[in-house]
């Protein structure tokens, strides 16, 4: 009758648990495996401390978690093997498309559990600075928050203490919502101590994950299987070996042992009164033991891990992809074509074709420019070279047309170029050149774009870019001899007469 009671306390005790402590558990591979857990503070008020674990196996070059929906800007913790069993934590700031640089600002913790043990390097961790970080912010007092990852399996074991070591580019990576309500609770120092700080976890099928929440298992709880006494921490609790079941329910559809324990005597009363009156004592201890113990980890009933739909990845692939072609277009076909023909083509009416080409030109541009903004606020990336100069550029040619127009009234009215003629000119030429340019950058900037369309793209734009430039030392060629001969006529202006000098040559 004792060891029931004892039992029975267990299992109410796992039922406190429950509400006292969570740990919300995904693992975008069976390999690799995240922890979360939001104390009950911190959830409450949407600021403080959380907790979280970094499982991979330790053969990989690094893991790493971040908070954010894309890498710039991400606030972004890889771990990584030190050597003699140990791992390292760096935290890093997302800068786009280039290595993670050192946060030395973050504030964060190793806890006890991190380390490399059975084939896995764990980091069991306490960050009291993500809700606000240099780039971005979080709240956890709502539903969910978007996150990252990303793993580097080849290249072998970092095997380094520096927080600051180099980093290749990730082999996978993604970005998924994590649902909050299964990591809130709890005021822990340290929720993983107790809860499989092998942090192995697991997922059925081969590229799905688990997303579960768990429990610490309490010190004194039944476990599955043959429990190992094991060195205790943090209350001594003992570590199970099995996966997840119903605690004593293994023999049995209802969770009943199919054999009673040594010295089990069948109670020849039934306890009366609330509120246990009318129910079978043994099915509502067995159905409140029905807790999910994180050194559990393995259910095969939860194996969702979600990624940012590829729908809205698909989407927002387009739109780069119609960005770049767009720009592309603007800057080094029409552009460039404008440019060429005010210089070469000497039929009735040239310069009006030249602005209409030109006006034509800037309404791809302003497209491809719409475009590139919404995706750069999107991924946190308006700080970046590509799209500041994207910016200026846009904001050069807004003023071109203006200069245009003053330009050919007042040679109309002097016949010679004023100063309007070398602003419209030479800011022409500025900005197609940074044009140019840009696309190359921007290409860099996506990082995902094949070698073979760097390389179309750098002798496409440079063979346009060296036959415009070729058209202007022609055009300015013309324009001296037009001014020779309009010099040697005294009074006669070159057919045209867009770019004629005065008489005097100037």
């Amino acid at each position: 009758m004792g060891q029931r009671r004892n039992v029975l306390a267990a299992g109410l005790v796992a039922l406190a648990s429950h509400a006292v402590a969570q740990v919300g558990s995904i693992c975008p591979t069976t390999d690799v495996c995240f922890k979360l857990n939001i104390p009950e503070n911190t959830a409450s008020s949407g600021d403080g401390d959380i907790f979280f674990q970094i499982s991979a196996p330790d053969t990989y070059n690094y893991v790493a978690l971040g908070q954010g929906s894309s890498m710039s800007g991400a606030n972004i913790f890889v771990v990584y093997t030190a050597g003699n069993g140990n791992v390292t934590l760096s935290p890093r700031l997302g800068t786009g498309h280039s290595m993670p640089q050192f946060n030395s600002d973050a504030q964060v913790t190793l806890l006890e559990g991190s380390g490399v043990s059975n084939g896995k390097m764990v980091a069991n961790v306490r960050c009291s600075s993500c809700n606000s970080w240099s780039g971005g912010s979080a709240s956890f007092s709502g539903g969910n928050g978007n996150w990252i990852y990303a793993t580097k399996q080849s290249g072998g074991a970092q095997d380094t203490t520096s927080q600051s070591a180099n980093i290749d580019e990730h082999d996978n990576h993604a970005t998924f919502p994590w649902q909050y309500a299964n990591a809130k609770g709890g005021n822990s120092v340290n929720p993983f101590v107790n809860a499989g700080s092998s942090g192995s976890g697991s997922a059925s099928g081969g590229s799905g994950g688990a997303a579960t929440s768990c429990v610490p298992r309490p010190a004194g709880a039944a476990v599955t299987g043959t429990a190992t006494t094991g060195t205790a921490t943090n209350g001594g609790s003992s570590r199970a070996t099995s996966t997840k079941t119903d605690d004593d329910d293994d023999g049995s559809h209802y969770g009943r042992p199919t054999n009673f324990p040594s010295g089990w005597t069948r109670p020849t009363a039934r306890p009366t009164g609330n509120p246990w009156e009318g129910y079978d004592k043994r099915a509502l201890l067995e159905e409140r033991q029905e807790v999910n113990y994180c050194d559990e980890s393995s259910d095969p009933s939860n194996t969702e891990f979600s990624p940012i739909s590829s729908g809205n990845a698909g989407n927002s692939q387009k739109m780069l992809i119609a960005h770049g072609v767009l720009a592309a277009l603007a800057f080094v076909i029409f552009f460039p074509t404008g440019a060429i023909a005010i210089r070469l083509a000497s039929f009735t009416g040239v310069v009006w074709f030249h602005a209409a080409f030109q006006a034509f030109a800037y309404i791809v541009y302003i497209a491809a420019f719409g475009l590139g903004v919404y995706i750069a606020s999107e991924q946190r990336m308006l700080s970046e070279t590509h799209p500041i100069i994207g910016i200026v550029v846009f904001v050069v040619l807004f003023f071109q047309p203006i200069l245009g127009l003053l330009h050919h009234v007042m040679y109309k009215k002097h016949h010679a170029r004023t100063v309007w003629s070398h602003l419209h000119l030479w800011l022409g030429r500025a900005a197609i050149t940074l044009g140019i340019i840009n696309g190359g950058l921007g290409l860099q900037l996506a990082n995902n774009s094949p070698r073979a369309g760097f390389i179309a793209y750098g002798v496409i734009a440079g063979v346009v870019w060296l036959v415009w430039v070729a058209a202007i030392v022609l055009g300015e060629k013309r324009r001296a001899r037009a001014a020779k001969d309009a010099h040697l006529a005294r009074g006669v202006h070159a057919a045209g007469g867009h770019y004629a000098p005065k008489e005097n040559g100037t």
